[in-house]
């Protein structure tokens, strides 16, 4: 009688400890998925401040120095001309981070945040040279301009380049905990 005792005991204890993982492993895809959603959120804050800038600089900065007589004529168009295409690329990558959802499944996820990748490799590759050929450009044309003009390229340049490795350095911080977070729970579905 108490083998068979104990052999309920077990059952039971066994019954429990099965519920018990369970329980946990949907705890823990639920944490993952509640981090990745963490991310995916600091990503569209990051991108929609970077529209409130692109926005700002092309609506007041780059007008006001053009009134100031720091900007020639074809310095503004040629300025105003590369923050249009930055405001640009920032709506695409805003639009691809509307894609991401925690509740879609990792292959999607996966294949969400790739298209992603490669729109944000993109925008690096196309919007930095661009800018950097439109500053050149601006001093170039701006050869008679007063040094508070090339003070202000200056100053812009510098403050977008340390901008810049700042935010890349954030994102593909950001881009590595993403991933691993679905790595993992790759890992639980298989």
């Amino acid at each position: 009688m108490e083998l068979e005792e104990l052999k309920q005991k077990w059952n039971k204890l066994d019954e429990r400890l099965s519920k018990s993982e369970v329980y946990n492993e949907r705890m823990l895809k639920e944490l993952l998925r509640g981090k990745n959603q963490t991310h995916y959120e600091r990503l569209r804050r990051q991108a929609i401040f970077n529209l409130f800038t692109t926005l700002f600089i092309p609506a007041v900065v780059i007008p006001l120095l053009h009134s100031k007589g720091i900007f020639h004529d074809v310095s503004f168009y040629l300025l105003e001309g590369v923050c249009v295409l930055g405001l640009f690329m920032v709506v695409c990558r805003l639009i691809l981070l509307s894609r991401f959802n925690v509740m879609s499944g990792i292959q999607t996820q996966l294949r969400t945040l790739t298209n992603y990748k490669r729109g944000y490799v993109y925008e690096t590759v196309i919007c930095l040279p661009l800018a950097f050929l439109g500053i050149c450009l601006t001093l170039f044309f701006e050869n008679t301009t007063s040094p508070m003009g090339i003070f202000f390229v200056a100053l812009g340049f510098t403050c977008g380049l340390l901008c810049g490795w700042v935010g890349w350095k954030k994102h593909q911080q950001t881009m590595q905990e993403i991933e691993s977070n679905l790595q993992e729970l790759k890992e639980f579905e298989a």
